[in-house]
């Protein structure tokens, strides 16, 4: 390997790729068709829940409050979207960046893709499970 060829391998890539599917259109467009359908049909007022983990031990799972979240987002209230599962939340809204970034990139047959490091790698992945965990804690204390 060369050493412009490590270098390269150190770093963080964001990058248009060329043939790439447009996943953050699709991804996007699918959160923003459940966020709607959950606020058309009111889904988030649901008398009964669907998180068998909560209907098992009464402990919330680390998604308990999506679908309230979303009722809330649909209706514009943004602070009480966040309270129901902030990580959802924020998540979503990065989504939407990458599916606003790839339906402008789309006309020309590219899509974002980024690379990483091993080590960025794993220190994102570790850093992804902490911030499920601490989102999975309040959760719990906010009796989700």
């Amino acid at each position: 390997m060369t050493a412009p060829e490590a270098e390269v391998s150190r770093t963080t890539r964001v990058t248009a790729a060329l043939g790439r599917p447009p996943l953050g259109v699709f991804f996007a467009a699918s959160g923003a068709a459940g966020a709607a359908l959950v606020g058309l049909l009111h889904l988030d007022r649901a008398p009964v829940s669907v998180c068998f983990l909560k209907f098992a031990t009464g402990c919330p799972c680390p998604t308990c409050g999506v679908t309230r979240a979303m009722g809330r987002l649909f209706v514009g209230d943004l602070r009480g979207a966040l309270a129901m599962n902030p990580l959802a939340i924020v998540a979503g809204f990065l989504v939407a960046v990458w599916g606003v970034a790839d339906l402008a990139l789309w006309p020309w047959g590219r899509a974002l893709s980024v690379g990483f490091s091993p080590a960025v790698g794993r220190f994102a992945r570790f850093t992804a499970l902490g911030l499920v965990l601490a989102n999975w804690a309040y959760l719990i204390a906010a009796g989700r």
